[in-house]
């Protein structure tokens, strides 16, 4: 406060010689890096224009997000006060107090700091005097001198150690190539293992399970197309062979009819299929509020779609399966001759 009133004081009396007389000092004589510090800029000036700071003369991108700012070794964290009255000898005195910080060595220095007086036609710029702050070492002084480093041991030479390690490595080794075999022969061998319940039963199951549930609480309508499109996905899935689950309803759509099933399912099946599964979306991600009775001929409509494509996929494979048994048919009573030329 003492330092404060001096410079004041001082300022005051070099009015009348300078339009403008600037200056700044620190709440310290010395810190230790990292240490936070207040940094007062003070100046005085006639009292015609309006004094400027350097936050104040900051871009006003910086000065919205109170972003911290350089001035020389010192980083300006933020502005703890700013104000100003005027002299009794003339004039004004207008000063600000930041909270700072340096990570400097031995010496923190700013070779000046940038304040000025604006007013509607221009704005003069000055610096004040150069400011200095010692920064303390964190080494006591008492400590001890470094040494040097000490000298590596010596210790008697063994190979059991690097024999027994080289052993539990190898066995280390041994036992993930086992586990990572026996892995990918679970993989393979569950990766051709369909579910004991065929996938028309199990879909018709669970629809059946799914129409009971009672629709007369909102909150279940959700859910209730969650379940709706989880089995006819889980039942495309299985049945045409495609990746239904993890697959978007356009994606599904599209890997369905490039799939073989694609070629056997009817157009208005697939079209089944695709009223369903967007009519799913828009309640599920986009809050539409169904009627009851829609929700209901969901239902319907799902099993319609299912059983659509059950029915042609069925009628596909039996004649797949009497072509052949033709063709074994034909090959096993075939007459020797012709069977000769064949060879």
């Amino acid at each position: 406060m003492k330092r404060l009133l001096f410079y004041i004081v001082f300022l005051g009396l070099s009015l009348p010689a300078f339009a403008q007389q600037g200056d700044a000092y620190v709440s310290a004589d010395s810190v230790t890096i990292g240490d936070r510090f207040e940094l007062t800029v003070v100046l005085g000036h006639d009292g015609t224009r309006s004094a400027l700071f350097p936050h104040s003369m900051l871009p006003d991108s910086i000065q919205q997000v109170g972003a911290a700012f350089g001035l020389g070794d010192f980083e300006i964290l933020d502005v703890l006060k700013e104000g100003g009255r005027p002299y009794d000898l003339g004039g004004r005195i207008d000063s600000v107090v930041y909270e700072a910080t340096t990570f400097a060595l031995d010496t923190a220095r700013v070779a000046g700091i940038p304040v000025g007086l604006a007013s509607d036609m221009d704005t003069l710029v000055a610096m004040t005097p150069p400011v200095f702050l010692r920064i303390g070492s964190l080494v006591p002084e008492d400590a001890a001198e470094l040494k040097d480093i000490t000298p590596l041991a010596d210790f008697d030479r063994s190979w059991w150690p690097w024999i027994l390690g080289m052993l539990a490595l190898s066995a280390i080794v041994f036992a993930l190539w086992w586990k990572r075999r026996r892995d990918g022969e679970d993989e393979s061998t569950g990766a051709t293992l369909e579910p004991e319940t065929p996938p028309y039963d199990e879909a018709v199951e669970r629809l059946t399970e799914l129409a009971a549930m009672d629709l007369s609480d909102p909150e279940i309508v959700k859910p209730f197309y969650v379940e709706l499109t989880d089995i006819l996905r889980t039942y495309v899935g299985r049945r045409a062979r495609v990746p239904a689950l993890e697959s978007t309803t356009r994606e599904l759509l599209d890997k369905l009819q490039r799939s073989q099933a694609g070629t056997v399912v009817p157009g208005e099946v697939l079209s089944e299929i695709d009223d369903v599964l967007s009519h799913a979306d828009l309640v599920k991600f986009a809050d539409l509020q169904p009627l009851l009775e829609k929700t209901r001929d969901m239902v319907t409509e799902t099993r319609s779609a299912i059983e659509g494509a059950e029915s042609a996929l069925r009628a596909d494979e039996e004649q797949r399966q009497a072509e052949e048994r033709a063709r074994l048919e034909e090959e096993m009573y075939a007459p020797p001759e012709e069977m000769g030329e064949e060879n």
